[in-house]
């Protein structure tokens, strides 16, 4: 699943590098909505329920996939996993590539790193409207932005983030449908320079009243109480987390890396 601020055709090198290492391997590249202009101005309800559809509607994957997600398109599958019903193909593994799986922030002493105009977008708004349903409908990303200086008003919002974390409210069937993969494989860079911080990519995030000290999973809330299943999955050995290395593009466009790093845990051969 591709990222913010491109389209599905932005996964196409990173295809070609798979079927080289898995020559029957059969991918399912979906696109929400038109690309690149939805991937930041499409609210995330919607983009979910195009990826939900792109995928309910193969027959190919009927009886479950390995899902793939770069950046954005990690958490959009994040998001499909824990909203997925019986009846709907189930998500056999789980890859993410320096995706924020536990939000997003920048701008008060965290750079916004290398895609300037999203955080322009909600930090001129800061503090006014970006817990509102205004923003929330306008700008995708706001979804999972998670502003540790304004931690009461995310919780008591709720925006989309907050839901698939149990935070502002619980869902037993999220924590249930988030334990079904046989793994979770979480790839992250400290050179990534987009993802901020770039330990969301591994679910750590800022303490709450700062965005200069990052707590790593285990140190979280979230993980202590175990709200969607992060504590059981680690118990048993089912969440790996993997340091990169590589800068934000180069998760899809380094040849080496997909094939020697990425590739094995698609062939489900570890």
């Amino acid at each position: 699943m591709h990222g913010i601020m491109s389209g599905k055709d932005g996964m196409n090198n990173m295809i070609r590098f798979l079927k080289d290492v898995i020559p029957d391997l059969y991918v399912l590249n979906c696109e929400v909505g038109n690309g690149y202009n939805d991937t930041l101005f499409l609210d995330m309800y919607s983009s979910v329920q195009d990826l939900t559809n792109c995928i309910v509607n193969d027959p190919n994957v009927a009886d479950g996939f390995i899902s793939l997600g770069f950046s954005q398109g990690g958490y959009l599958l994040r998001s499909y996993l824990e909203n997925r019903t019986a009846s709907q193909p189930k998500v056999l593994r789980f890859i993410t590539l320096s995706s924020p799986l536990a939000g997003y922030f920048c701008g008060v002493h965290a750079p916004c790193g290398e895609l300037p105009t999203l955080p322009a977008i909600i930090n001129s708004l800061i503090n006014d409207l970006e817990y509102t349903d205004f923003i929330q409908n306008l700008v995708t990303a706001s979804s999972y932005w998670r502003n540790p200086y304004q931690i009461p008003e995310y919780l008591s919002y709720g925006p989309h983030l907050s839901l698939l974390d149990n935070e502002h409210s619980f869902n037993q069937q999220y924590k249930t449908n988030f334990l079904e993969p046989d793994k979770f494989v979480l790839f992250g860079s400290e050179n990534d320079g987009v993802i901020s911080p770039w330990e969301s990519a591994w679910f750590g995030f800022f303490n709450d009243g700062n965005d200069q000290n990052v707590l790593q999973m285990e140190e979280r809330g979230v993980y202590e109480r175990d709200l969607f299943g992060l504590k059981t999955l680690n118990s048993q050995g089912r969440i790996v987390r993997i340091r990169s290395g590589m800068d934000h593009v180069s998760n899809v466009e380094n040849e080496a890396f997909v094939k020697e790093q990425v590739a094995p845990w698609v062939k489900m051969d570890v």
